[in-house]
């Protein structure tokens, strides 16, 4: 059984939206990867197949509104790795 098309929808969008934060320049694996695990552990787990189906379906406002929750989970996420290095 195949199912490697199966994904959490938050986390293709949530390296989209790495790839741009400059406050993560220059830092280290670690602290990307924590920032990574706290911003999801915000958010529902939202399964889809693929991404482009799922955006065709939903409304404008409900892809503004996953944007936002992502947007306002990343900058939780930023201040408490922020506030918390690692050792």
């Amino acid at each position: 059984m195949v199912t490697e098309n199966v994904h959490n929808y938050y986390e293709t969008a949530l390296k989209s939206l790495l790839s741009r934060e400059k406050r993560l320049d220059g830092k280290d694996q670690d602290f990307v990867e924590d920032v990574i695990c706290l911003t999801l552990n915000q958010l529902p787990a939202f399964y889809v197949r693929f991404d482009v189906d799922t955006t065709f379906y939903m409304s404008e406002v409900e892809i503004l509104q996953m944007e936002e929750r992502l947007k306002e989970a990343l900058e939780v996420a930023l201040a408490k790795v922020e506030a918390h290095p690692s050792q």
